[in-house]
């Protein structure tokens, strides 16, 4: 059976996006360290259910989570940003 992905807010320091970049690029897997203060702000991501269960629960408990993104995860993010992207040229062209 195939992962489910679900959006969910992280809002995510220069430092982590810097991270997240070299992982498209070199299409690898990524942990990034997330305050939970951090948790439901700002940036979208795609997570698994277990992921967004584990970033509920650490972020009602005022702490903070290691969360791991596999290669998996960093392809398809990676085909989302690229599928946005060409919608809007196209869209900015008519």
């Amino acid at each position: 059976m195939a992962t489910t992905y679900h959006p969910d807010k992280i809002a995510l320091t220069d430092g982590q996006k810097k991270k997240l970049r070299k992982a498209f690029v070199s299409k690898t897997a990524v942990a990034l360290r997330v305050k939970p203060e951090q948790i439901g702000l700002g940036d979208e991501l795609l997570l698994t259910a277990t992921q967004i269960s584990q970033v509920k629960k650490t972020a009602a408990a005022g702490k903070g989570l290691e969360l791991k993104l596999s290669k998996t995860q960093i392809q398809i993010l990676r085909s989302v940003v690229e599928t946005c992207f060409l919608l809007c040229l196209v869209w900015h062209d008519l």
